[in-house]
């Protein structure tokens, strides 16, 4: 089904609501910090006492040591959902550059303690090394091979979460007390085996990052939490909405401190907690599904999907939220850049968001959304939708994977020649494209907007 209508494109909004200002450091400028914290100990040592007796396997051993101990203490920096590092690039993609540093930490730190030199007759090199600077033994090494055995274990575990017992809450939190542990053991290895963690630039940095590792923790666990206990809302509605799919509406709760609702950007996210505590442990992200103007209330479409998700429709009216956020760059752009939305699923979550707030705006950029669905007898917002079209200056593509008998529409998957043929086919490089829904999904249609020549830097991604 196709559905098109609305104003000219040249009709733009007469005004447009005040927004929250779009915090985040560029992608470029985050690269470039990130190396700047991990190599500063190499640097530090160089420029300090540098121990030019030692064989040059040696000291590549202890650059990959010093390395991967910056990168475990930075990546408590990098993940704390500060939104002056996320804002930008998105909180999905840092948390993708988390999985993928990871490989390079565990491979540095398996290596490290292999390609030491050792003395004749020595087979187990990080027992007793033949540097005379480094101090391998009782202390040193137990930390440094508990270290080892910690990092093997994480990232056993965290290749397919799925496969473990337990909820994601429980993994979670064990992941993060491992990453700790592995901290502190790294920590105490480095200032007890000696070498060049022993000299004061070095051992000073050590104890920075540290620091900051330690901040950020309590800004996660403790600080923000806080501030959620003092700002709650309460449920409003919770509604289904299509099959196992949920519309979930909040309100501010006015018995408690007095506050405005948050503030965010159409296409954003939260980290909701449901219960009656601040503290505890167990959030998930959903991206918002109201305009950014709407001031009483914020909504979420969400989907069943296994843990916490397949009981979202036992909560009751009244029960008490928190929300973390707003987090994500899946916003529109500021000037009136026409947009093409390819979703799938609870994707369609952000591009309502998007949609809602056009609306209420009265923005009349040209937009183009192909919502792929399972069936086409169950649409979620479809009612709605189809008045925006009304309005908007709006095309509709419902795509339709196992449509019923009286089905006209498109049907099957978002391959190449459907979506080839449904988004517009002029002037393709100058839309901005959002792309919503799973993983897999995303991926599919990423690749196949890059065969047809949309440009990298015009598409934004979202799961």
């Amino acid at each position: 089904m196709k559905q098109s209508l609305g104003d000219r494109p040249d009709r733009m909004q007469p005004a447009r609501a005040a927004r929250p200002g779009y915090r985040g450091a560029s992608a470029w400028s985050l690269v470039l910090l990130y190396l700047v914290l991990v190599l500063a100990p190499l640097a530090l040592a160089a420029i300090g006492h540098p121990i030019a007796s030692r064989p040059v396997v040696d000291q590549i051993a202890s650059a990959l040591g010093m390395t991967a101990f910056a990168a475990v203490l930075v990546e408590f920096l990098f993940n704390g959902r500060h939104r002056w590092i996320s804002g930008r690039i998105g909180v999905d993609r840092t948390i993708r550059i988390h999985r993928r540093v990871a490989y390079v930490i565990v491979g540095f730190i398996f290596v490290h303690p292999f390609i030491y030199t050792a003395p004749d007759g020595v087979s187990w090199p990080w027992f007793n090394a033949a540097d005379p600077t480094l101090s391998i033994g009782g202390w040193s090494l137990a930390t440094g091979l508990g270290a080892w055995i910690l990092t093997a274990g994480m990232v056993l575990t965290a290749l397919d979460r799925r496969q473990l017992p337990g909820t994601y809450e429980t993994w979670r939190l064990i992941h993060v007390g491992c990453g700790i542990g592995l901290a502190l053991l790294i920590a105490a290895h480095a200032f007890t085996a000696s070498g060049y963690s022993a000299q004061l630039p070095v051992s000073g940095y050590w104890v920075l990052l540290l620091g900051a590792a330690i901040v950020t923790l309590l800004e996660i666990f403790v600080l923000r939490p806080w501030r959620q206990r003092r700002t709650p809302y309460v449920v409003q509605t919770i509604d289904r909405i299509g099959d196992r799919t949920w519309a979930l509406s909040l309100r501010r709760e006015r018995s408690g401190r007095a506050h405005k609702v948050m503030r965010f950007l159409p296409g954003q996210f939260a980290w909701v907690k449901l219960g009656r505590r601040a503290f505890a442990t167990r959030d998930h992200p959903f991206s918002m599904s109201t305009a950014s103007t709407e001031s009483t209330t914020i909504g979420f479409t969400i989907k069943e999907k296994g843990d916490f998700t397949d009981g979202i429709g036992d909560i009751t009216v009244g029960t008490r939220a928190y929300l973390d956020g707003p987090h994500g760059h899946l916003v529109p752009d500021e000037q009136p850049v026409p947009a093409v939305y390819i979703a799938a699923g609870t994707g369609i979550g952000p591009v309502l968001s998007h949609l809602r707030t056009f609306l209420a705006e009265e923005d009349r950029r040209p937009l183009t959304l192909i919502y792929s669905v399972t069936s086409d007898s169950s649409v979620p917002h479809r009612k709605e939708l189809d008045r925006m079209a009304e309005v908007l200056n709006l095309t509709i593509h419902y795509v339709v994977q196992h449509p019923t008998s009286w089905w006209h529409g498109a049907m099957g998957v978002l391959d190449g020649h459907l979506l080839d043929s449904c988004l517009p086919q002029h002037s393709r490089g100058e839309y901005r494209y959002f792309v919503c829904g799973p993983p897999l999904m995303v991926k599919s249609v990423r690749a196949i907007l890059r065969r047809l020549n949309v440009p990298s830097g015009r598409i934004l991604t979202g799961s």
